[in-house]
C-alpha cells in the first residue's frame, strides 16, 4: 500500500501513512475514550470543569477572532483583492451548483436537534438580565438562533476557505497537510519537520473530537429518536450504537463500491427534502406570524450585532462562546472542502457564497421549523416545558406530532437526518485520511483502508460520548476541539495575510 505507479502518468505515487502524525492522534483519542469508559462520572466532571475554566479565561479570544473574521470578510468583498481569481481555469461547477453545495454543507443533522428546542433555552434563561419567559425573552429567543448559526459563525469558514484556496490554486501547493498552510509563517523546514507534525496531529485530534464529541453525539440520538417513535421501540444506548454502526456500514459500502453518482443523487435528494419539509411547515403554521418573527428577529440582531458578538458574560460562555468553539473546531476541515469549490472563482464570490449561502441555509431551518416549535410552545407552555425538562428529544417529537401528516414528516426527517449524518462523517473521515497520507497528488484519493480506519476511530469516541450522555457533555467536548484548532487557525490566517501581498507573483 505504500507506493504504486500511476496508470495515467507512470509516476510512482507515495501512498504511505504518516505514522508520526497518525499514531499520536490515535493514541490520544482512544486513550480519552478508554478514560470515559473506565470512569464516566469522573471524566464528565473533569470535562465540565475544563469547559467552564477555558471559556471563562480564554473564551474572549474566540469571540474576537470571529468578529475579526467578519471584518476581514468585508475587506475581501469590497477591498483590492475582491476581483482576484483563484487560478486561471474555469470553475468546475455552475454558480447555482456552487451555492447549492455550500448551502447543503451547512445543513447538517445536528441542526435538526437544535431547531426545535434552542429558542426555549434562551427564553428560560435569557441574556442581558432579561426576565425569563417574558415577551422580551421570547424576542431574543427568536433572534439568537439566527445569530449563532449565521454570519459570525461562518465568517471564519470563509476566511480559512480562501486561505486554503490561495494555497491550492495560486501557490499551487498541496493542502492535504494543514501544516502546509503555515509554511510561509513558520518556514518550510518547520512545516515539514516536527512542528508541522504537531500541527497536523492537533488538527486530526481536534476534528475527531468535533465530529464525535458534538456532531455525531448529537446527530445519532436524533436519528434514534425518530426511529424509536416510528417503529415503537425503546430509545436506548444500544439503539444509538446500532444506528451509528449502520451509518458506518453505509459509508463502507459507498466507499468500496465507488458509488459517487449514487452519493451525488442522495445529497441532492437531501436538499430537495429539506426545502420540501421547510416549505410545508412554513405554510401549515401561522405564516403571517412567522414573517413578523423573521423581520423583527433580523432587525434585533442587526441592531445589536456588535454587543452580541463580543458579549463575554457567563451566559455567553455557555452559548455564544460554545457556538464559537463549535464552528472553529470544524473550520479547518470545512476549509479544505470549501477551497476545492473556489477554483476559478473570485475572492468576492467565494466569501459571499460561503457566508451568505451557509447562513441562509441555517436560517431557513429556524424560520420554518423553529417558528413552528415556538408556536407549539406558546400553545401549551406547561406541556412543552415538562417534555424538555424530562428529555429534549421528547420535546422534539412532541412538536412534530402537532404537525399535519406528522408520521410522514417524522419519516422524512429520519431519512434526512440519517443521510446528513452519513455524508457528514464520510466527508470528515476523508479529510482525516488525507492528512494521514500527505504525499498523495491532488487527483489521488486516500486508501479505502485509511478512510475506514479513521471512521472506526471516530465512532469509538462517539460511542464513548454517547455513553456518558447529556447536552453539557457534548458541549464540554468542544473545548478539546475548539481551542487547539483556534491556535492553528491563527497561524494559517497570519501566513495567508503575509502571502497575498505577492498574489500576482505567485499566480504567474
Amino acid at each position: 500500500m505504500a507506493k504504486k505507479v500511476s496508470e495515467t502518468s507512470g509516476e510512482v505515487i507515495d501512498r504511505s501513512i504518516d505514522y508520526w502524525v497518525s499514531v499520536p492522534a490515535i493514541l490520544i483519542v482512544l486513550g480519552f475514550a478508554l478514560a470515559i469508559f473506565m470512569d464516566p462520572e469522573g471524566m464528565n466532571v473533569f470535562m465540565t470543569d475544563s469547559f467552564h475554566f477555558m471559556n471563562q479565561n480564554f473564551g474572549w479570544m474566540l469571540l474576537v477572532f470571529e468578529f475579526a473574521c467578519v471584518l476581514l470578510c468585508l475587506y475581501f468583498i469590497f477591498g483590492k483583492y475582491a476581483n482576484k481569481r483563484f487560478g486561471n481555469e474555469k470553475p468546475d461547477s455552475s454558480t447555482f451548483s456552487f451555492y447549492a453545495m455550500l448551502f447543503a454543507y451547512s445543513s447538517s443533522a445536528s441542526i435538526v436537534y437544535w431547531v426545535f428546542i434552542e429558542f426555549y433555552y434562551y427564553i428560560a434563561g435569557p441574556p442581558f438580565g432579561i426576565e425569563a419567559f417574558s415577551q422580551e425573552a421570547i424576542q431574543w429567543g427568536v433572534a439568537y438562533p439566527i445569530f449563532h448559526w449565521g454570519v459570525l459563525g461562518f465568517a471564519p469558514y470563509a476566511i480559512m476557505g480562501i486561505a486554503f484556496a490561495f494555497l491550492l490554486f495560486v501557490r499551487n501547493e498541496d493542502t492535504s497537510r494543514v501544516s502546509a498552510a503555515c509554511s510561509s509563517l513558520i518556514g518550510e523546514k518547520h512545516a515539514n519537520g516536527p512542528v508541522g507534525k504537531v500541527i497536523d496531529c492537533i488538527f486530526l485530534v481536534g476534528i475527531i473530537f468535533s465530529n464525535a464529541g458534538y456532531s455525531l453525539a448529537v446527530s445519532v440520538p436524533i436519528i434514534s429518536t425518530f426511529f424509536s417513535k416510528i417503529f415503537g421501540v425503546e430509545h436506548t444506548l444500544a439503539l444509538d450504537t446500532g444506528i451509528l454502526l449502520v451509518v458506518v456500514a453505509c459509508m463502507t459500502v459507498a466507499m468500496y463500491t465507488g458509488l459517487k453518482k449514487g452519493m451525488t443523487f442522495i445529497s441532492n435528494a437531501r436538499l430537495y427534502m429539506f426545502f420540501g419539509i421547510a416549505l410545508f411547515i412554513f405554510l401549515v403554521g401561522d405564516t403571517g406570524q412567522y414573517c413578523n418573527n423573521i423581520v423583527s428577529s433580523t432587525a434585533l440582531w442587526m441592531q445589536n450585532f456588535v454587543v452580541m458578538s463580543l458579549n463575554t458574560s457567563a451566559w455567553s460562555q455557555s452559548w455564544t462562546i460554545f457556538y464559537a468553539m463549535f464552528f472553529i473546531a470544524s473550520v479547518l476541515g470545512a476549509a479544505q472542502f470549501y477551497s476545492k469549490l473556489c477554483k476559478g472563482r473570485t475572492v468576492r464570490e467565494c466569501v459571499l457564497g460561503i457566508v451568505i449561502a451557509s447562513a441562509i441555509g441555517c436560517a431557513i431551518f429556524f424560520w420554518s421549523m423553529g417558528n413552528y416549535a415556538l408556536e407549539t410552545y406558546l400553545g401549551d407552555p406547561a406541556q412543552y416545558k415538562a417534555m424538555i425538562d424530562q428529555d429534549p428529544y421528547m420535546a422534539i417529537t412532541y412538536v412534530i406530532s402537532k404537525l399535519p401528516f406528522s408520521n410522514v414528516i417524522m419519516v422524512l426527517l429520519l431519512i434526512y437526518a440519517f443521510i446528513s449524518g452519513w455524508t457528514f462523517i464520510q466527508s470528515a473521515v476523508y479529510g482525516n485520511a488525507l492528512v494521514s497520507q500527505p504525499n498523495l497528488p491532488a487527483d489521488e484519493d486516500p486508501s479505502k483502508f485509511t478512510r475506514l480506519f479513521w471512521c472506526v476511530v471516530t465512532c469509538v469516541l462517539s460511542i464513548a460520548f454517547l455513553y456518558i450522555g447529556g447536552l453539557q457533555t457534548v458541549k464540554n467536548a468542544m473545548v478539546w476541539a475548539g481551542y487547539p484548532t483556534f491556535v492553528i487557525s491563527l497561524l494559517i490566517l497570519f501566513a495567508f495575510l503575509k502571502d497575498i501581498k505577492n498574489w500576482d507573483k505567485h499566480l504567474s
